[in-house]
């Protein structure tokens, strides 16, 4: 019996200890790229416009289009609602939210120059929980994403 009254408090002060420090960390974390694509801005933006054949290019398993926006449900079932903020010529501004309990904004920024568009990638995460917030920054590396978002449209716009 003693050792499952110690075993238990063990667990109690781990999950204070993991709340606790989970407090600590800044709910919402920045992902920055940039990179230059051969192709001109529209071609681009066309190509980023175009959700329903994003599975064709990207690691995501299923989109569907809703009727302010869409819903992407990655490979492992997590569902992520987008809302179209801004659309331009220049720039691409989006709110998400997923189903795994994070939300946020994702922005892309379109600048001609010679020979093609260079584009830089903004993505900010906000991860209420304590806990959720050591997952995310054990598993996920919003920089690395918009890195691999970037080669991906890149090879599918020049490819």
């Amino acid at each position: 019996m003693r050792i499952l009254i110690l075993f238990l408090s063990g667990l109690v002060l781990l999950a204070t200890l993991g709340f606790l420090v989970g407090s600590l960390l800044p709910a919402t974390r920045e992902g920055r790229a940039d990179t230059f694509i051969a192709a001109a801005p529209n071609r681009v933006l066309a190509v980023i416009a175009d959700v329903e054949a994003q599975p064709e290019w990207r690691d995501v398993g299923s989109v569907t289009r809703t009727d302010n926006g869409w819903v992407e449900v990655t490979r492992r079932g997590e569902r992520i609602t987008f809302f179209a903020e801004e659309t331009t010529a220049a720039r691409l501004r989006l709110r998400f939210a997923s189903d795994a309990g994070y939300a946020g904004a994702w922005e892309a920024v379109l600048e001609p120059v010679a020979h093609g568009t260079r584009i830089s990638v903004v993505e900010q995460a906000t991860v209420p929980s304590p806990i959720g917030r050591i997952i995310a920054r054990l598993m996920f590396d919003p920089t690395s994403f918009a890195s691999e978002y970037l080669a991906a449209l890149k090879a599918r716009v020049e490819g």
